[in-house]
């Protein structure tokens, strides 16, 4: 069985990357891009990148959280050998943040799409009246699956910190929350230069984190 959960992990891992690499192909949008409309939420340079840039990215992240998932299972199963209320509610949590990490993600590059279509035959009024309109519609998800993410974070720190983990207790750093910190950081320091990278990236490569500390574990 530890066979079975070591290969889940690296599975999570290599989701984690795979994740990382779609939010590339989705966000990294060359210089002079602006944020346009009326919450911000539009990139001007989405009229300069490929359709199939979009569909790459939908793609690689909905493979990307299934292999997520698996890293997910074996480390809160892992858990539940000494913590079972531990370990489930990692899974659990882990679980809903992944699927909701894919109807995000999803939902983000319909969006640059739809903006696509709308500038073609109208005006930037229009595109952001109809991304506005998504825009609401969409943020409790949006919101809810963040949350979801930031639980599993929470019960593996406690698993590390508790003992149910065996792994160093810096390993506590790895996640997508002090990955997203990280990103957030460099943008705040020099918008221009990370403007694309290593924002965007860093919560997925958070992700991948939860399979190598379920790799370090076993090992």
């Amino acid at each position: 069985m530890n066979k079975l959960y070591f290969i889940f992990s690296c599975l999570g891992l290599a989701g984690g990357l795979l994740c990382a690499t779609g939010d590339i192909f989705f966000d990294l949008k060359g210089p002079g891009n602006q944020k346009l409309g009326t919450s911000k939420n539009i990139d001007s340079n989405w009229t300069k990148m490929a359709d199939w840039r979009f569909g790459l990215s939908i793609a690689l992240a909905l493979v990307g959280d299934a292999l997520v998932c698996l890293g997910f299972y074996s480390l809160g199963m892992q858990i539940a050998t000494t913590h079972p209320v531990l370990g489930y509610l990692t899974l659990g949590f882990g679980y809903f943040g992944s699927f909701a990490g894919i109807l995000i993600h999803s939902l983000c590059c319909l969006q640059a799409l739809i903006y696509k279509g709308a500038m073609k035959r109208g005006t930037l009024e229009i595109a952001d009246d109809i991304l506005e309109k998504i825009y609401k519609q969409v943020t409790i998800p949006f919101f809810a699956g963040y949350i979801s993410l930031l639980a599993p974070t929470v019960t593996v720190i406690i698993a590390i910190f508790n003992g149910a983990l065996d792994v160093p207790k810096i390993c506590v750093l790895l996640n997508p929350l002090v990955f997203l910190i990280f990103g957030v950081t460099c943008r705040k320091i020099n918008p221009v230069k990370f403007q694309d990278l290593p924002g965007i990236i860093m919560p997925s490569l958070g992700l991948g984190m939860f399979g190598l500390i379920g790799m370090m574990n076993l090992l």
